[in-house]
C-alpha cells in the first residue's frame, strides 16, 4: 500500500487531487479529502450524486460495493443518511475504519474552504437537469466558493447546463480513452475547457485550447514519465492519485 506521495516539480501547472488524495486515502472520503488539504493541491476533485432525499454525496460509483467490500449499494436510490452508514474499506482493501464513510457534498465542501483549495465538481453519471445544477451550484455559494470553482462532465449537455447556472465558472468536458470529443468550435462557442485521459493529450490538442483561450486538464496521471510527457506540452492541470508538487 503507498504510504506518501511521489513529488516532482510542476512549474506553472496545478496538481488537482483525484477523489481526494486516493493513492493514500480511500477515494471520496473525508480522509481523503483532508488528506490533499494538508497537502499542497490547488485543487481537490468530487464525484456527485444526487439522493432522492434532495441531498447530494460524493462517490465514483453508484454503487459502494468496490469501497465498501459489501453488498451491493446505490446511493442514487437511498437517503444521504443511509449511505453515510456503509462502512468503508481502507486502502488495503481489507481494514473497515469507522472514520470512512460516504460524505455528503457540504462537508467537502467544507474542508475545500478550510484549506483553500479549489473545489474541482464532476457531475456524475448525468444527465443532470438544469434544477440540479443550480442546486449544486447553491451550495458551492452558499460555501462561498463559487468565485473560484471548477465544474467538469462527461455528458456535453451536463456541461452547457453547468455554463448556463454559472456563467463566470470554468467548466471542463471530460473525455476518456473511448472518445467522446467535441469540435473545438463548440469548446469556443460555450467556453468550455478540455479534461482528457491524459494518453489522448497531445501537443496540437494543448496548442489549439491554448490559442482559444481554454485550458486543458490531463486525467488520470500518476507516473513522472507521463507528467513529464504532460508538462513538456504546456498543460494546465494534472489530475492525480498520487503526485504531489514538490515543495
Amino acid at each position: 500500500m503507498q504510504r506518501e506521495t511521489i513529488k516532482l516539480s510542476t512549474g506553472a501547472c496545478r496538481l488537482v487531487a483525484h477523489r481526494g488524495l486516493s493513492g493514500l486515502e480511500t477515494e471520496n472520503t473525508c480522509a481523503a479529502f483532508l488528506a490533499a488539504g494538508l497537502r499542497g493541491y490547488w485543487g481537490i476533485e468530487t464525484d456527485v450524486h444526487p439522493t432522492p432525499d434532495g441531498r447530494f454525496v460524493c462517490s465514483h460509483d453508484r454503487s459502494l460495493r468496490r469501497v465498501s467490500g459489501g453488498a451491493d449499494f446505490d446511493v442514487r436510490t437511498h437517503a444521504a443518511a443511509e449511505s453515510q452508514a456503509v462502512p468503508l474499506l481502507d486502502p488495503d482493501g481489507a481494514t473497515r475504519r469507522s472514520d470512512l464513510r460516504v460524505p455528503l457534498f457540504e462537508d467537502y465542501l467544507a474542508i475545500c474552504r478550510k484549506y483553500d483549495r479549489v473545489p474541482v465538481v464532476e457531475l456524475k453519471d448525468g444527465p443532470f437537469d438544469l434544477k440540479t445544477v443550480r442546486r449544486i451550484a447553491a451550495l458551492v455559494r452558499k460555501a462561498g466558493l463559487l468565485d473560484r470553482a471548477v465544474f467538469i462532465a462527461f455528458d456535453w449537455g451536463d456541461c452547457l447546463r453547468a455554463r448556463k447556472a454559472c456563467p463566470d465558472n470554468e467548466v471542463m468536458h471530460l473525455v476518456g480513452g473511448g472518445g467522446g470529443e467535441r469540435p473545438l468550435a463548440e469548446h469556443v462557442r460555450h467556453r468550455i475547457g478540455a479534461d482528457y485521459h491524459h494518453p489522448r493529450v497531445s501537443p496540437e490538442l494543448v496548442a489549439a485550447f491554448h490559442a482559444a483561450g481554454l485550458r486543458v486538464n490531463a486525467w488520470i496521471v500518476d507516473r513522472l514519465a507521463d507528467a513529464a510527457r504532460l508538462l513538456d506540452m504546456g498543460v494546465d492541470l494534472i489530475t492525480t492519485d498520487i503526485l504531489e508538487e514538490a515543495r
